[in-house]
């Protein structure tokens, strides 16, 4: 048998000692605040430990209950954390993908047909965002995102890397046929996402690292929040853009966007698949779906060789 105090007098200290009150402990565990210090009071004398100053005016923490407190606000963020993922662990057949958008419409979506036909008992609900999800709170099953790999508690592993070269439609470079020196003298369009980040997403970054010596400096006119529109405005004729092989991989075979300068660099920022570390090693369906997304980015167009 577990020797553990009343875990209803558990509950209600770790209420108190995050909210500095038994009024506002009480209005959250939905009790009356002399139930709140019952409580407080049975778990003291069942630990022999004082955990709680009463004071006319307020009620503090004494060092034993600051010390009590920050363990069992671990030990209950582990439980939330294990009851949710138990709960929402992917054992259904639904797949729910955050994804960016420029990937989900310019790589995912004309390829989501091939998965289905072959994993026609899995459902595939895709969200197009930007953000960063939180898998502890939201019903998430995997995301494909951009950049390093490293997201806390969560298991990353790359799906591919992709080339970054300046690009611009044929139009636009018949009538500024210029060197890369000279680039700056044009417009510059680029992805807001990325315009703050040193990484050669970055123009100036970019310049760098091919050792060119400036005519003039580098300052994007238009910035966009999506790939999307940075891509429409630079096969509209705007200007030249750093065009990340994967999503463009199109437009250049349509002929809509050009590289005129034929130098490439392998992008800062691979695309990995993220699953939360307690979903690995991943059971089906999300294994089935990950080793999919494996097989589809082998045949890719526009992937870098490292």
């Amino acid at each position: 048998m577990r020797k553990l105090p009343p875990l209803n007098s558990l509950r209600a200290f770790d209420a108190v000692a995050r909210n500095g009150s038994f009024s506002k402990a009480a209005a959250e565990l939905c009790v009356s605040a002399s139930a709140v210090s019952q409580q407080i009071s049975l778990l003291e004398d069942w630990m022999g430990v004082k955990f709680l100053k009463r004071l006319s005016n307020k009620t503090i923490l004494t060092p034993e209950g600051i010390l009590f407190s920050s363990q069992l606000n671990r030990l209950f963020d582990s439980l939330e954390e294990n009851v949710f993922y138990t709960k929402n662990r992917p054992n259904n057949n639904e797949i729910r993908l955050s994804i960016l958008p420029s990937l989900a419409s310019r790589w995912l979506i004309s390829r989501l047909p091939t998965y289905s036909n072959n994993y026609s008992q899995n459902r595939v609900m895709v969200e197009a965002s930007f953000d960063i999800k939180d898998f502890n709170h939201e019903e998430f099953t995997v995301a494909i995102r951009s950049g390093i790999g490293s997201y806390t508690g969560c298991h990353s592993t790359k799906l591919f890397d992709e080339y970054v070269m300046p690009v611009c439609s044929p139009d636009y470079w018949a009538k500024n046929t210029v060197s890369l020196a000279d680039i700056g003298k044009c417009t510059l369009l680029a992805d807001h996402t990325f315009g703050k980040e040193k990484t050669n997403l970055n123009w100036n970054t970019w310049i760098v690292r091919e050792n060119i010596k400036l005519s003039k400096s580098l300052v994007p006119s238009q910035s966009y929040t999506d790939s999307n529109l940075t891509i429409q405005a630079a096969v509209n004729g705007e200007g030249f853009m750093l065009g990340r092989s994967i999503l463009i991989n199109e437009e250049i075979k349509r002929g809509t966007l050009i590289a005129p300068f034929k130098r490439k660099q392998i992008s800062d920022w691979p695309y990995f698949i993220v699953y939360p570390k307690m979903h690995h090693p991943p059971r089906n369906p999300l294994r089935s779906f990950i080793n999919w997304l494996y097989e589809e980015a082998k045949t890719t167009p526009g992937i870098a060789e490292n």
